[in-house]
């Protein structure tokens, strides 16, 4: 996926269309600046109002300051590109908290498959259709075709401080906490401890933990949710064994 390549994560991926199987986040290093990438499942037509699990999918860019449109080329099943693009637009829409105002870039993905006369007749197509406020790039994961310029835009229209959401557009956010049925629970002694739970199954599920920007995140994001504090109360520290989510994990404590 084009995640992957941009930022060395390594989501899980299904043969069909949407083939995202859950949000995957990676870091991308560039020019400077660090910026968290999350692929996300593709939307289907009615997920604003809970079709599939497409409210849960909505939910994780509420956060973003950038949208990515990843359209296949030609489809294999032959669907209509346009007509994906209107439905995630409608979407996003209906869904509220900020998401239609979001700055888009089209990522026209596996150009490799596609003659590339017709890949850029296609690309100016889309150029004309949504104007010079949406950058359109061809992409290819297999051959890196584009890959740059994608990461380069990226950088260019992901602004250095995240804006405020106001209003009524202000997003509604999840807070963990231990025992709840969505977080996780934290246990161990004398050394030992152990936390479980979806919420950090799901977290360490998202990133390569193989990298080490990928792992200092993690940590954030569990310095945020409260885990790192619950342990700490436990009598954790630096160098104890701990075990999140059936994996050897170190903190600094």
């Amino acid at each position: 996926s084009l995640v992957s390549v941009l930022t060395r994560a390594r989501p899980k991926v299904g043969d069909y269309p949407f083939t995202t199987l859950e949000p995957q986040l990676g870091v991308l290093d560039r020019a400077g600046r660090q910026l968290v990438v999350a692929d996300v499942p593709g939307l289907i037509e009615g997920a604003a109002g809970g079709a599939g699990l497409g409210q849960e999918f909505l939910a994780h860019l509420e956060r973003t300051t950038l949208l990515v449109h990843v359209l296949e080329l030609a489809p294999p099943d032959g669907s209509d590109p346009v007509q994906a693009w209107e439905v995630i637009e409608a979407e996003l829409g209906a869904h509220g908290s900020g998401l239609a105002g979001l700055p888009r870039i089209l990522a026209l993905s596996k150009a490799d498959l596609v003659e590339p006369r017709a890949a850029q007749e296609a690309a100016a197509a889309w150029r004309e259709r949504l104007g010079p406020q949406v950058p359109v790039v061809l992409t290819s994961s297999a051959t890196r075709e584009g890959i740059d310029e994608l990461a380069d835009e990226l950088v260019r229209r992901t602004p250095e401080t995240p804006p405020a959401p106001a209003g009524d557009e202000m997003a509604e956010h999840i807070t963990y906490r231990p025992g709840e049925p969505a977080g996780w629970t934290a246990s161990g002694e004398e050394g030992q401890y152990v936390v479980d739970g979806p919420a950090v199954e799901r977290l360490l599920a998202r990133f390569d933990l193989e990298n080490e920007d990928a792992l200092a995140e993690v940590e954030r994001r569990l310095r945020r949710m409260g885990v790192v504090a619950e342990l700490e109360e436990l009598g954790f520290e630096a160098g104890d064994g701990l075990q999140i989510a059936g994996v050897q994990f170190e903190l600094d404590g």
